[in-house]
């Protein structure tokens, strides 16, 4: 029961501290210079260009992309060296000395 209580008075104390921000908020901000209401002057179908002609549906007939080259029989790898293949990757380019 006592728990209950102490669940139900916390959530009373963050109303209480949310309706307080909330007042604050607005005491802060009432003084504060906004924007009015305005209307355009031209209507917005004003502001759109108008169409000459109608738009005409284009279609482009492409070629569909050849198919992928055959694999060489055996690579597995993706193009890669297997492991301890080298090839230089992860090897330092050799600079010069500091002459």
């Amino acid at each position: 029961m006592k728990r209950r209580l102490a669940i139900l008075a916390l959530a009373l104390l963050g109303l209480l501290c949310a309706a307080g921000v909330g007042v604050t908020a607005y005491l802060v901000s009432r003084d504060s210079v906004a924007v009015p209401v305005t209307r355009l002057q031209p209507t917005p179908r004003e502001l759109a260009p108008v169409r000459s002609q109608p738009r005409r549906k284009t279609t482009t007939n492409t070629a569909p992309a050849p198919p992928p080259p055959a694999a060489e029989p055996g690579d597995d790898h993706g193009g890669r060296r297997g492991r301890g293949g080298g090839g230089g990757s992860g090897r330092g380019g050799g600079g010069g000395g500091d002459d």
